[in-house]
């Protein structure tokens, strides 16, 4: 199922930038109308239920729901009763540097890069936690939303919740997503963090493989064994998270935003952006114009981007 958001959440729009890692605690959540980030959302039920709706469908969520969406991803609130949850939101950049070596854990990696970067996903995990693990992460959070102030920017200590909260929720991933832990490969590593960094630069799989020093087949073999899709179709998806954020942030055309992010020819970049949102760029802009009024002026707004 594909659906055109109607609003992109900015982190500025909720978040100080002196932070990179933030959570909230919504105690009484209200229907939210089709949104997606430009960052990475945890999102954890711990009471009421809801109509939630994905581009993988529509599910009423309870307590111990648990969801991850990578920056682009959409969701949706409807027929809130008494919804609580906490929303964990961190800038994308970090996945390519702190949390790098994630990708060569075997439930890590799949929660934060092959499940939600596969195409029937969408960029897009959902899972259900147990009331043990639901305690744990709750406890997590709460640290988490106890340091989520300007004033207390101690980015190692929330770093390292967010690290105890991921790796809680991986542990209970569909046992279909499980998998024989993969040999650690530093080669993959540093390409993912490379393509992180710099998703606009002109990439092609001899360039990368040459940076990282392995031979090309190698580099798609052991790429493809960690995060289940190959480097090109990880930077794939990377410019196109960051296309989403300058369509939605800028004035920049349609051809200057295909530039920017690594594709100067603009009917490629439109016909890549249409493939995985399901409309084109200026659709895309066009869609979240009608509405930027109103989100400005306070309309949809909650005391978390969730």
């Amino acid at each position: 199922m594909i659906r055109d958001p109607n609003i992109h959440v900015s982190w500025s729009r909720y978040f100080d930038n002196v932070l990179q890692i933030v959570a909230a605690l919504v105690e009484d959540h209200e229907d939210y109308p089709p949104h997606d980030h430009e960052f990475v959302e945890v999102v954890v039920v711990v009471g009421g239920s809801c109509l939630h709706e994905t581009a993988l469908g529509k599910k009423t969520i309870t307590r111990g729901d648990v969801f991850v969406f990578r920056p682009g991803a959409w969701h949706a609130y409807s027929q809130c009763k008494d919804l609580a949850l906490y929303d964990c939101c961190f800038f994308p950049g970090i996945l390519g540097r702190e949390l790098g070596w994630m990708i060569d854990e075997p439930l890590l990696g799949r929660l934060l890069w092959s499940i939600p970067l596969s195409p029937a996903q969408h960029g897009t995990v959902l899972l259900r936690l147990p009331e043990s693990a639901l305690r744990k992460c709750r406890k997590t959070l709460d640290e988490l939303v106890g340091l989520s102030t300007p004033d207390k920017v101690n980015h190692p200590v929330r770093l390292g919740l967010l690290i105890q909260l991921l790796a809680t929720v991986a542990q209970h991933l569909p046992v279909e997503s499980k998998r024989e832990p993969p040999k650690p490969n530093p080669s993959v590593i540093a390409a993912l963090k490379l393509i992180d960094d710099h998703p606009e630069d002109a990439w092609s799989l001899e360039s990368l493989a040459a940076r990282v020093h392995v031979l090309p087949d190698y580099l798609t073999r052991s790429f493809n064994k960690v995060a289940a899709l190959p480097p090109m179709a990880y930077l794939r998806r990377r410019r196109l998270e960051m296309a989403t954020s300058l369509l939605t942030r800028s004035e920049y055309s349609m051809s200057e935003v295909g530039s920017l992010v690594g594709w100067p020819d603009a009917n490629y970049f439109t016909r890549r952006f249409r493939a995985e949102f399901g409309l084109t760029p200026t659709a895309y802009r066009k869609r979240f114009s009608k509405v930027s009024q109103a989100t400005a002026k306070g309309a949809f707004q909650t005391t978390s981007p969730g």
